[in-house]
């Protein structure tokens, strides 16, 4: 039920800090492993459709936080001498948690059920969340993703829908590639911007093709052929992009003809018959762990501002 009621987040955060919180959790958690290389300020920055000085302050605060190490000439890799960082701090965490509850009379079997009941509870207030995106197949995909994540209800719509759906929710997120047009359409209210991507490697496999080379880049739909494609531009600028989307069968086999590498998320690879000769990159964009994290976090901070104005 409904009371009605809008209830604002304590502060929005800058995307530059929701971007460092997002990596410094994939170099925790290990998915960015010690000595990887990132990419380079100019592509991240293009492929997130960002400023170069929001990239460029993020990997200085995490070289000065020891998350990540700068190699002059070489570019940015992750620090070395992190291993098991996450889990050395939930270590920590719950070593402070057993003391509370020894304080407070509780034995391990009653701290193991309120941990649990704490983890499943249903009757905690939850906000609305909307997640953006510019195509209906992104929708459905990054939307269930986080329900599934968040254990929450996510509505999801397009772009065009996003100023009557904002009005209904109290945390909207999208890709960080549709951020500023998504804070532009909802003006007054918390955008959450979180990192969709494939993996570093697979950009660097773009970026190292050569000049000129036509790529095709394939999606299920025009606009999604058309956001990828601005994205890749920022990868590989000095390639031949080909749109093309399943929609369009006769522009899409035009593509493929003239191309010498596809690029398409792998859900549409096994849906494509390529002709013989051409090279084919897996390009899926999924949210980060870090992402999903981040949206926990705004979701507690909801729950901690409702709670202090029924207070």
């Amino acid at each position: 039920m409904t009371t009605g009621v809008r209830l604002r987040l304590h502060r929005s955060l800058p995307l530059a800090e929701q971007l460092r919180a997002q990596i410094a959790h994939q170099v925790l958690a290990g998915v960015l492993r010690p000595g990887q290389r990132l990419p380079p300020v100019r592509v991240l920055a293009g492929f997130l459709r960002v400023h170069r000085n929001t990239v460029a302050r993020v990997y200085r605060e995490l070289v000065a936080g020891g998350y990540l190490q700068a190699a002059p000439g070489r570019g940015t890799f992750v620090a070395r001498g992190r291993p098991g960082a996450l889990d050395a701090v939930v270590a920590a965490r719950v070593d402070e948690l057993v003391r509370l509850a020894r304080r407070a009379g509780l034995g391990a079997e009653d701290l193991v059920a309120l941990v649990r009941a704490r983890a499943h509870a249903r009757d905690l207030p939850s906000p609305r969340v909307l997640f953006v995106e510019c195509n209906p197949v992104d929708v459905a995909y990054f939307t269930r993703a986080l329900q599934d994540a968040l254990g929450l209800d996510v509505r999801g719509c397009l772009l065009s829908d996003a100023p009557r759906a904002a009005r209904q929710a109290d945390l909207v997120c999208t890709t960080f590639f549709h951020v500023h047009e998504v804070r532009r359409a909802v003006a007054g209210r918390e955008v959450v911007g979180l990192v969709a991507m494939p993996d570093f490697a697979t950009l660097e496999r773009v970026a190292s093709l050569p000049a000129g080379t036509p790529v095709a880049v394939v999606c299920a739909t025009a606009e999604g052929a058309r956001s990828k494609t601005t994205s890749l531009q920022a990868v590989g600028g000095r390639l031949r992009f080909l749109p093309a989307h399943l929609q369009d069968p006769a522009g899409l086999r035009a593509s493929l003809a003239r191309c010498q590498v596809v690029v398409a998320s792998p859900r549409v690879l096994e849906r494509l018959q390529l002709p013989p000769g051409k090279q084919a990159i897996p390009f899926g964009s999924v949210l980060v762990e870090g992402a999903v994290r981040l949206v926990r976090e705004r979701v507690e901070a909801w729950r901690r501002s409702r709670a202090a104005a029924a207070g």
